[in-house]
């Protein structure tokens, strides 16, 4: 199944601390392609599998019932999808979206349970992977009441650059403006802010970051301290 050289954080870590309950786990794992704007998962509703994401983002985006939207946090080779429920049987928060195309290796829900209850270094990877995404969301919302437009924009730029390894993506206006909370006029000034800077480049619906380090200057404090704890999951402490 091309496991044995995984990009996953947690599928990695967890070769090496515990080869033979790894070699068990891929067994039970397929390869499944994500799909640009595919839904993994819907908001309310029970998720029946598990995504060892291996390249591409998925984004956790909450919905009002009046059809606004927010991404609330992003997973990248780092992390998994769909793990918020894997050790009960209630409707996730937020729905599971493909923001960049890419590979997964799912599970149904209960193989993972399974898998989690009898080896504590995988229950381990996966509750400290958990309390880092609970880091995003807090730190979301966080960023979300109190930061501006363009702050925001710079931040979700620098997370999808170092979850997809990419400086390049293919995205309209509108769907940054969805996963960024803000109206897509607010989102193209802030853009177009970026661009007369030299910090961004936009044409064609693909988006390139040319200057990381000024990016960084204008992002909010929000993108150091999500990395940060995305490190920490990642092992390396």
């Amino acid at each position: 199944m091309g496991l044995e050289r995984t990009a996953n954080h947690v599928l990695r870590q967890l070769a090496r601390s515990e080869r033979e309950v790894f070699t068990r786990l891929t067994e039970e794992l397929q390869p499944f392609a994500l799909q640009q704007g595919a839904a993994l998962g819907s908001a309310r509703a029970v998720a029946d599998d598990i995504y060892f994401i291996e390249s591409g983002i998925v984004s956790l985006v909450a919905s009002t019932r009046g059809g606004h939207s927010v991404e609330v946090a992003l997973v990248g080779r780092e992390g998994v999808a769909g793990i918020a429920d894997v050790l009960g049987n209630h409707p996730l928060p937020y729905a599971l979206l493909v923001q960049l195309p890419g590979l997964a290796y799912r599970a149904p829900r209960a193989v993972i349970r399974e898998h989690m209850m009898a080896c504590s270094a995988l229950h381990d990877l996966l509750m400290d992977y958990s309390q880092g995404m609970m880091h995003q969301l807090a730190q979301s919302a966080l960023c979300n009441r109190f930061h501006s437009s363009v702050q925001r924009l710079a931040r979700w730029l620098l997370l999808t650059a170092e979850r997809a390894d990419t400086n390049r993506f293919e995205l309209t206006h509108e769907f940054v403006a969805q996963m960024v909370g803000a109206p897509r006029s607010a989102v193209s000034e802030s853009a177009s802010t970026l661009r007369q800077r030299g910090i961004i480049d936009y044409r064609r619906g693909v988006l390139t970051i040319r200057n990381a380090k000024r990016l960084q200057k204008i992002a909010c404090e929000c993108f150091a301290a999500v990395s940060q704890a995305s490190s920490g999951s990642k092992g390396h402490r």
